[in-house]
């Protein structure tokens, strides 16, 4: 037995006989909160009589579910949660008999100790439930749990670092940690849940036994964690051993990403089994959880970029990670959050993250709005409203364990808006609506207010969401996964080059078929698991094999998939070719096959008309392209001002033109020009500077009858107008590509 277990129970032995001179066993529960030796029942011979400590739960998936988690002996029985209406409770009497119970898993946790981990479901808001923990026959005492009404908003709390036993001495520490619980619990008594943001334990390595159990149990030790789920990720303090992945029972823990075992950087070079990146769902916001012990921006990326498809409908997207890229005190210069530092903001700043928690520093700091490494917005500003960029915010210690000096006290680096170090335990308290995110930080011994911050957002449409992947390969798949469960048939086009796919978006929703990419020489990964999730069996390859050659052909048919390719001499030799694939148009389109933005514009009315797309030089049709429109019997649009396509192919034909002064103008005059035939409840945004994102779009907004609207990096006026005319009637705005295709400042501005 470890040598702690021995020296407490010599303690208690030694304190018996001087009370009574006898020996009595205490049976005390975990969940009394009472001192850690007295926590774990510590009997005569240094053994734990009681089954039950370090209880905990974190949220679910959703505010419908939480996750339980405790330790017991190894000879209890299978893990169980019974929960039950308050209400129903008579007196201390728990009320089994009304009791809904949830059964789960046991697994090894530290120091001999089982772990149990239950997930309840089906909680309703703003409901007062009890509920105890045990095995059908050893039960915890009754704890209460209420859940908050989150219909308009909701808060939680947001700590760094308690590191229990960092200090030297764990019951000071453990002291630190419990009375800012308890300030915060009390001061804010309708939070929904806190954010442990890391080094909720120190490492152990100061007892003899290089146990971190005693200080897990010091961080347990606040009554309030059995009353308030808690969200936590691990540190680089909890980055060996079983500790923390056995204490705490995530949801959506992925399977991929967010692994840490070494990055080269830990001192102790340890490998951990800490736990991966996870995510959750709470009112109207994502939270994104990564193990920031995994350097590797590009797994964190992947992690998020799923959990944001898989959640398009979410107002806020917080990432939590313990290392801060951005802060002040002793880690500011540490190699690895110098390659955090280069390597992160870029993807939060792309995946459109509003703000990223993380601790690790010891000190308080918060950014200014970063964009491209640099700020841009300004010292005084704490409450911006639709700002560009990300905001960073570093916690201090919670518990008052250990604190590190600030570097340059009496400068503000590049990043620091706001940086704080009174040796004082801190915590934050953090209030999210559809329309605002406000942080407050608080010092714990007078309760004042250190910082404020808000960010307003005047999006009025709650129904917008984002398809991205990591390139424009894996966006098409997703617009693909959006809007296609199953598909006989694909179109596959090149990711490189616009030409040949121009016309594509017609042909495919003849085929009720999405429009997917490849590069020229390979079978991109992300379209080939595409392809086998829709059970396709026909793949159309629009263009030559100089735009995608034989050896993707190959790719295909080893899949098992027919292959037919629809191609010319040229660009405008394919476009025609596809054009007789579609038999007795009405109208068909004309646009310059030097650009792709109007041809773009034109694609997904294309697509639901059922009318080809032809490309010309700019200053004349081919013959056989002249002869097809003649003949066909369609009446002729010409996209484009004389700019790109010369008054003589319009005269040539006896067309009408649409156009504007510019890319964006233009597509504006095609959406006004068939407004009628247009279902306005969906509506699409894509990138004008770029053909890939709307072009797999086009397909899917042609099944849907919905318009592209094509946008610049900042919303025009007349973008902003068109769309605000259309909102009361729209139901679901998507954007299509990343924030390197569609800022979400520009989709704020075309929205207010």
């Amino acid at each position: 037995m470890k040598q702690y277990l021995k020296k407490a129970a010599l303690f208690m032995l030694c304190s018996s006989f001087i009370l009574s001179g006898i020996m009595i066993p205490i049976s005390a529960n975990a969940d009394t909160g009472t001192d850690v030796a007295v926590n774990q029942s510590i009997t005569l011979k240094g053994e734990t009589s009681g089954n039950i400590k370090d209880i905990t739960f974190a949220p679910g998936k959703d505010p419908s579910q939480v996750n339980f988690t405790w330790y017991s002996n190894k000879d209890t029985s299978d893990a169980q949660v019974q929960i039950a209406l308050k209400s129903d409770m008579t007196a201390s009497e728990f009320p089994e008999d009304k009791a809904q119970s949830f059964k789960g898993k046991k697994s090894n946790g530290n120091d001999d100790y089982s772990s149990n981990k239950v997930t309840v479901t089906g909680l309703k808001q703003a409901t007062a439930y009890v509920y105890r923990v045990g095995d059908g026959t050893n039960w915890s005492s009754p704890n209460n749990y209420t859940t908050q009404d989150i219909s308009n908003g909701f808060d939680f709390l947001f700590a760094g670092d308690p590191q229990i036993g960092a200090g030297g001495d764990i019951d000071k520490d453990s002291a630190g940690w419990v009375d800012t619980v308890k300030k915060a619990t009390d001061k804010f008594s309708t939070n929904s849940f806190i954010v442990s943001i890391g080094d909720q334990v120190n490492n152990g390595k100061e007892l003899n036994g290089q146990t971190n159990e005693l200080e897990y149990d010091g961080y347990f030790k606040a009554d309030q964690l059995k009353n308030i789920p808690v969200a936590a990720i691990p540190g680089n303090h909890e980055g060996y051993g079983i500790g923390h992945i056995t204490h705490f029972n995530p949801p959506n823990m992925s399977d991929k990403y967010g692994i840490f075992t070494n990055n080269g950087y830990e001192s102790d070079n340890s490998n951990g089994t800490t736990g991966n990146d996870y995510y959750f769902v709470y009112g109207n916001t994502l939270f994104m959880m990564l193990n920031s012990n995994d350097i590797n921006a590009e797994d964190h990326k992947a992690f998020m970029q799923e959990a944001i498809a898989a959640n398009p409908d979410a107002k806020w997207k917080i990432v939590g990670m313990h290392h801060s890229i951005y802060s002040s005190a002793n880690h500011e210069t540490d190699a690895d959050i110098a390659a955090r530092r280069i390597t992160y903001p870029e993807v939060f700043q792309e995946l459109g993250i509003d703000v990223v928690l993380d601790g690790h520093d010891h000190c308080y700091t918060r950014s200014y709005q970063m964009v491209d490494g640099q700020a841009v917005s300004g010292k005084d500003d704490t409450n911006v409203t639709d700002p560009n960029g990300v905001l960073y915010v570093t916690a201090n210690s919670a518990s008052g364990s250990k604190y590190y000096e600030i570097q340059e006290p009496n400068y503000n680096n590049y990043y620091e808006a706001k940086k704080e170090q009174d040796k004082v335990p801190t915590f934050s308290n953090v209030s999210i609506t559809d329309k605002s995110f406000t942080i407050t930080t608080y010092r714990t011994d007078t309760m004042a207010a250190i910082d404020n911050y808000t960010i307003n957002k005047t999006t009025s449409h709650k129904n917008v969401s984002r398809l991205a992947g990591q390139d424009r390969y894996e966006t098409a798949a997703k617009i693909s996964q959006s809007n296609w469960d199953t598909a006989d048939a694909a179109v596959l086009v090149s990711g490189q080059s616009f030409a040949d796919a121009l016309s594509a978006a017609p042909f495919a929703k003849l085929k009720d078929a999405p429009v997917l990419l490849t590069s020229s020489n390979t079978l991109n990964i992300n379209t080939k698991d595409e392809l086998s999730r829709l059970k396709v069996r026909t793949v159309y390859i629009i263009g030559g094999t100089g735009v995608v050659s034989n050896s993707v052909e190959d790719s295909l048919r080893n899949m098992k998939i027919v292959v037919k390719r629809i191609s010319g001499s040229d660009r405008y030799a394919t476009s025609l070719a596809v054009a007789k694939q579609i038999s007795g148009p009405k109208q068909v389109f004309i646009a310059s096959g030097e650009g792709f933005a109007d041809g773009l514009s034109v694609s997904s009315y294309a697509a639901l008309s059922g009318s080809p797309i032809l490309l010309t030089n700019g200053k004349e049709l081919s013959s056989d392209i002249l002869q097809y429109v003649k003949g066909s019997g369609s009446t002729p649009y010409v996209v484009g001002g004389n700019s790109v396509v010369d008054d003589s192919v319009v005269s040539s034909l006896g067309a009408e033109r649409i156009y504007g002064s510019d890319r964006y103008s233009t597509n504006l005059a095609v959406l006004n020009k068939f407004s009628d035939k247009y279902d306005t409840s969906n509506i699409y945004l894509a990138s004008g500077s770029d053909f890939a994102d709307a072009l797999s779009g086009s397909a899917a907004a042609g099944e849907k009858s919905a318009p592209v609207v094509l946008v610049g990096k900042s919303g025009s006026s007349d973008t902003r107008n068109y769309i605000n005319g259309k909102l009361a009637g729209v139901g679901q705005i998507t954007i299509l590509g990343g924030e390197g295709s569609i800022l979400q400042s520009a989709v704020n501005e075309l929205l207010q």
